[in-house]
This record gives structure tokens, C-alpha cells and sequence, in this order.
């Protein structure tokens, strides 16, 4: 009943936000930001610990101002999920989207190569899944499956609504196989703490752990590395850089194949799309977590 009821009030939410005008959903967004930020304090302690630890040469002052920009850009993000199907179309799309640096992965899938897009909590990467099928490359996505199944399944609609293929993060490991044989696109959030157990490298000079899924299915089927991330232009809804920053090819660039060094590479590659668009990343999950005393011995 629970599940439902926070189902129910998100649907409301979703409802009254369609409601809008554009303008008026920006000021919504604006509103919340504010009372998530400044009035309930959610996440305020590990968010500004996070900003603080990338950007230490911030004041105070302007620490609150980039934490109050990363929760309207959460709400933003609502809004563009909310709008998309009605907003963009086929017939539209390049309107809203830029394509940047897109050739060589766009070879590759011409190639019936299978290729690896590793990307993270940056821009409106719910909004790229839904771009990518509509132009005809829907991808297989890694997602985790949400706690409430109604939440998940009303997700889960918008995000196959273009062809897209959710494969859930618990024993992904048969689907990602078969996606890999039949030569598609994969995408994998690879900013997700893998535990102690994951890959130890550094972002912002920090230890975080990383899963070793990239570097494993990279080496086996050859597949492409693609570092890329839809990045909002400004305050603009639905107006959208999707930026191919690097391709990794294994058959190319065999000093990078390791697992450790991909997970580096892939990570400092990724810090540098950050840093474009800091407002845009989803500083308030718990990504950065004291490295294990073994590891550090080893």
C-alpha cells in the first residue's frame, strides 16, 4: 500500500508539472530546488562535502549557489521526462539534439561491432536512452531495478518507449552477452559505487570504486569504449549537446586494455565531462567511500 500511495503522489506530481507551461515548469523547478536545498536540507551534508572535495577553490557563497543549480537541475530533469514524448518527435529532433563527435561510434554499429557507451549521473541521460531509439540505435541499458514496482514499471515505460532494452543491474551478466553477440549499443552508468570488492581508482583526486564490467566485455568482444553524455545547453529545456568526448577501440589502443588502466582512463575521461557541466552531475549519490585498509595495502 505504501509503494502505492508514493506511486499515486508521484503521478500527481507528474500530472500538474504536464499542466505547465515551459515557463511556468522552469519556475517549479526553480521552487523546488530551493526547498530541497535551503528549507528540508536533503543530502546537504554529502552533497556539499562533495563539491567541496572537486572544487576546493570555491568559497562558501559559491558552493550553495552551485548545490541550489544541481537540484534545479534534478528538477529539470523530471520536467524533460515528463514532456519528451509530447515535445519530440521524429520529425523534430535535431531541433533540440546535437550530435557531437558521433562518427566513429556510428562506424562502428555500421560495422555490426557491439560498442560500449560509458557514461554516468551527468546531464539528462534518461532523455539520451529515449534520443537514441528514436533516431533508430536503441540501445541496451543497465538499470537498477527500482524498490517500488509501480515506480519501475512506470519508468520502465518511458524508457523502452523508443525501442529502448532495459537490462536490470542484478545478473546482467547473460543479457549483456547476447547484446554483445547481436553487435548493439550498450549503456552502462559506470559513477555507481561497486564496493569493496570493485576496481579502486581515482576521480578528483578521491578513491572511489568502480565495476569491472567495461574493461571485461571491452577485451572479450572487442567492443568499442565510448565516453559520452548529454549535456544541457544553459537553463534550455530539451536542448541537448550529446557529446562523444573519447573512443576507446581495444583492437587500437592495446596500452589501455587492462582492466585497472581502462577503469582510470574511462574515470579521468568522465571527470573532464564533469567539469564542462558541474551543475548537471548527480553530486548528492554517495559515489566517493573510504577505500578498504586492504586495498590499501595491496
Amino acid at each position: 500500500m505504501k509503494d502505492f500511495t508514493v506511486y499515486f503522489l508521484v503521478r500527481l506530481v507528474i500530472s500538474i508539472v504536464q499542466a505547465l507551461s515551459l515557463r511556468q515548469a522552469r519556475a517549479f523547478a526553480e521552487f523546488m530546488a530551493w526547498l530541497a536545498n535551503d528549507v528540508l536540507h536533503i543530502r546537504k551534508r554529502l552533497l556539499n562535502e562533495n563539491l567541496r572535495h572537486a572544487f576546493p577553490e570555491l568559497s562558501p557563497k559559491e558552493i550553495h549557489k552551485l548545490s541550489l543549480k544541481v537540484w534545479r537541475h534534478l528538477f529539470l530533469m523530471v520536467i524533460e521526462t515528463a514532456f519528451a514524448e509530447r515535445k519530440i518527435h521524429l520529425s523534430n529532433w535535431k531541433k533540440f539534439v546535437t550530435l557531437e563527435n558521433e562518427e566513429k561510434p556510428l562506424q562502428a554499429l555500421y560495422e555490426h561491432r557491439p560498442l560500449i557507451y560509458a557514461t554516468g549521473h551527468l546531464g539528462n541521460f534518461e532523455f539520451a536512452g529515449y534520443i537514441m531509439g528514436l533516431i533508430g540505435i536503441p540501445p541496451y541499458s543497465v538499470a537498477r531495478t527500482l524498490d517500488n514496482p509501480y515506480l519501475n514499471d512506470y519508468l520502465g515505460e518511458f524508457r523502452r518507449s523508443t525501442g529502448q532494452a532495459i537490462i536490470p543491474k542484478k545478473d546482467a551478466a547473460p543479457l549483456l552477452d547476447q547484446a554483445m553477440k547481436m553487435g548493439r549499443s550498450v549503456v552502462i552508468l559506470t559513477d555507481q559505487y561497486a564496493g569493496e570488492k570493485g576496481l579502486w581508482v581515482k576521480s578528483f583526486g578521491r578513491d572511489v570504486s568502480t565495476y569491472k564490467v567495461v574493461p571485461i566485455l571491452a577485451k572479450m568482444f572487442d567492443a568499442p569504449v565510448v565516453l559520452s553524455a548529454p549535456i544541457r545547453h544553459g537553463e534550455e529545456l530539451f536542448h541537448f549537446t550529446i557529446r562523444v568526448q573519447e573512443v576507446l577501440d581495444p583492437k587500437i589502443h592495446t596500452e589501455l586494455t587492462s582492466p585497472k588502466v581502462m577503469a582510470q582512463w574511462y574515470n579521468s575521461v568522465f571527470e573532464e565531462l564533469i567539469r564542462m557541466a558541474p551543475a548537471q552531475y548527480w553530486w548528492i549519490h554517495n559515489r566517493w567511500r573510504e577505500k578498504p585498509k586492504k586495498q590499501k595495502k595491496q
